[in-house]
């Protein structure tokens, strides 16, 4: 079976692995030959469609080179895929084949079809429809004449999806979710007066009035630059309405159900249910504009105030590992903790090592990082290689020993996830074969022992570096996120696996930026997805955020312009799932300062910065969140202080996600992570008491691993 895709850079992968289709004029042979699969297309006419006027005399000779190369590549056992038929060639799909763009046609023919008194159906066909997109139609080759025409059928063709998908959502009621992803579908299709309109509806459900009607000037504005005509009479009729307050623009009564019908072939497994408790989310734009005068006191007493959240663990547990909730935490109040060392004497070893990850497992946790051996020579490069301990903070951590963590070069393990049959999946970077790849650890409890995914493999191994930082499981699918370096910058990068056995590069679900993009952490909420990073245009970095189904492959760019960004540089570090909102850390950097910086979100979507009215997150020296964790106790935050040339670890707690508590760097109870030399805290875990910080520590010249308990003080 081979599934060819055109809806984003062209790709022909088989079993899970994208195929090596050659150079440029090659690939250009296999895009044209699938705008008419099953069909003869003659010689003369690819020779003019590839070269043009300016077709060498050796063009026939040099296309039945091309197709004699891909014939290899392309046959699928014993079937033939590309053939010699008069008068020239054709790319012959099988039934079990896939063509994304035919996918993608039907499915909407669908949604349009017997789902379409049910929005439900419709919504979920066409998100299915959607997310085979991986950026724009045939991206290597928008420019080629032969490609073109249907470049142009099928963005229209998205475009239409889109607003139909937009219309699903509202007629479920679903307002709020709609008018993110209208926000950034006005952008990428500014004159297309409908989802304007759309716009200013979910705007008008929302209590957004103002911004509906400033929805229009918008539009209205767009369409005299660019087109010099007025509004037309869908977007003038929505204005009427909104102005009379027409009852007909309210929201459906209905409220959608949360497990889709067993008639849609796309519908997700049912999930398990998990224990919840409430926590409050961060204010909306509108919100926070009303509230700018008021003063801070005052503002942190009304952000309190009804909001949800779920005790998820942290950004790579799963559900099975949390422990329950048990009460409530009142809004307001103080969660202090006392921290001690938890085992250091189990991390002593020559040369530096630090954790960088964790993860509960069935016996206890599991601390993964890198050990880095000492360097022989002058002028020697140090070797990196995978740690691993496994223990719990009472019994003591033990060195586990692997050769799969062994290899020429650098080797790190940057985070893990434990799936419900007992195996372990670590996710992290690899260098032996001469740059960075992605690279993955199994752990298998029966017979128990840790093997290494294939480097070789092209889902792993890409040109250039990539690396891998954080992961994600839901049922049988994971899903890992980082970056990949392509030309002179870099990309944010998607990995999916099954099962962890196999894995497929998915950088095209990224949409390519301008500058510089990394996924650095990601979470989930039921079965949405939602990563974290930065966006580095022109020198000025924002923090940035993409979201996906994580059954799709595709994700889109939130918060673009929002609280994310501003003046100096921001990044997300690490973020965390509560109910279906999201708490995300990390620093901001202006002039010579940086400090640590907190997000929150209701959805994944809408973003707001949490004020630091009294200045917590700064101080002196430079501050950064690397960590973040929810408990039924509140939520915990974690990194490090660097004042001078001291770097000691740091702690923030809050219970309500908006008003923080830094815990004071001289206090008793801190003083196992500030005492003499260095700390730095890169993860946080849940444990049945508290809170277990993993990072390392640095008392002579070289750095140690360390894990740190924190327990509650009542």
């Amino acid at each position: 079976m081979l599934s060819f895709r055109i809806l984003g850079p062209l790709e022909v992968v088989r079993d899970g692995e994208a195929l090596s289709l050659g150079a440029a004029k090659q690939r250009a042979l296999v895009a044209r030959l699938l705008l008419a699969p099953n069909e003869t297309v003659s010689t003369d006419r690819l020779v003019d469609e590839l070269w043009g006027d300016e077709a060498p005399s050796t063009a026939e000779h040099m296309l039945h080179v091309y197709v004699s190369r891909l014939r290899k590549v392309l046959r699928d056992g014993e079937r033939k895929v590309l053939v010699t038929r008069a008068p020239g060639y054709g790319l012959l799909l099988a039934e079990e084949d896939e063509l994304d763009a035919a996918t993608f046609e039907l499915v909407v023919a669908q949604a349009r079809g017997p789902a379409h008194d049910q929005p439900e159906e419709a919504l979920q066909l066409l998100e299915r429809g959607l997310a085979l997109w991986r950026g724009p139609a045939l991206a290597d080759f928008a420019y080629e004449p032969f490609a073109q025409a249907t470049v142009a059928r099928l963005e229209e063709l998205r475009a239409v999806a889109e607003e139909e998908r937009i219309g699903a959502l509202l007629e479920l009621g679903r307002h709020q979710d709609a008018i993110p992803e209208l926000e950034s579908l006005v952008l990428r299709y500014p004159l297309r007066e409908h989802l304007r309109s759309q716009l200013m509806l979910a705007l008008y459900r929302a209590g957004r009035q103002s911004e509906a009607l400033g929805a229009l000037q918008a539009a209205r504005r767009a369409l005299s630059a660019e087109l010099g005509i007025d509004p037309g009479p869908e977007l003038r009729s929505m204005e009427e309405a909104i102005l009379r307050q027409d009852p007909a623009l309210r929201a459906p009564d209905h409220v959608p159900t949360s497990e889709a019908p067993a008639s849609v072939a796309v519908a997700a497994p049912p999930r398990s249910p998990s224990p919840t408790r409430r926590l409050p989310r961060g204010p909306s734009p509108a919100r926070r504009r009303t509230a700018a005068a008021v003063v801070a006191g005052v503002l942190l007493a009304g952000l309190v105030t009804g909001i949800a959240v779920l005790a998820s663990g942290g950004d790579s547990t799963t559900d099975e590992n949390v422990p329950p909730a048990t009460s409530e935490p009142s809004a307001g109040a103080v969660l202090d903790l006392s921290w001690q060392e938890a085992g250091s004497d189990s991390f002593r070893g020559t040369g530096d090592q630090k954790i960088l990850g964790g993860e509960r497992a069935q016996d206890g946790y599991l601390l993964l990082g890198y050990t880095v051996t000492p360097i022989q020579a002058v002028g020697d490069r140090p070797d990196f290689d995978v740690a691993v301990w496994e223990g719990t903070p009472l019994d003591g951590w033990t060195s586990v020993a692997s050769g799969s963590f062994l290899a020429p070069g650098n080797q790190r393990a940057t985070d893990a996830v434990a799936l419900p049959d007992g195996r372990i999946v670590m996710v992290g970077s690899d260098e032996s074969r001469g740059d960075f790849d992605g690279a993955v650890w199994k752990f298998s409890a029966d017979p128990p022992a840790w093997s290494r995914a294939d480097p070789a493999s092209r889902g792993l191994r890409m040109q250039r570096d990539q690396f891998t930082r954080d992961v994600i499981s839901s049922d049988r699918i994971l899903v890992a996120v980082g970056s990949t370096q392509v030309a002179d910058d870099g990309d944010a990068a998607v990995w999916r696996s099954l099962d962890g056995r196999r894995w497929t590069f998915g950088q095209g679900a990224v949409r390519a930026e301008t500058g510089d993009q990394e996924m650095s952490t990601v979470a989930r909420s039921d079965d949405r997805a939602v990563a974290g990073g930065f966006s580095e245009v022109e020198g000025d970095r924002d923090a940035a955020v993409w979201t996906s189904s994580i059954r799709a492959d595709f994700w889109r760019r939130v918060g673009i312009g929002s609280e994310l960004g501003g003046p100096g540089d921001q990044q997300i570090n690490a973020m965390t799932a509560y109910d279906e909102g999201f708490v995300a850390v990390g620093e901001e950097t202006i002039g010579e300062e940086t400090n640590a910086v907190v997000w929150t979100s209701p959805d994944g979507q809408v973003w707001s910065r949490v004020p630091d009215p009294a200045g917590l997150f700064g101080g002196v020296g430079a501050q950064r969140m690397f960590a973040v964790v929810v408990s039924p106790s509140g939520i915990v935050a974690a990194g490090h202080e660097v004042s001078g040339a001291d770097v000691d670890a740091a702690v923030w707690t809050s219970t309500d996600g908006v008003a923080w508590v830094r815990l004071p760097a001289d206090a008793p109870a801190m003083q196992a992570l500030t005492d003499i030399g260095d700390q730095e805290i890169h993860a946080l875990l849940l444990t049945e008491t508290g809170f277990l910080a993993l990072g390392g520590e640095r008392g002579g010249a070289d750095w140690d691993a360390q894990a740190w308990i924190g327990e509650r003080i009542d």
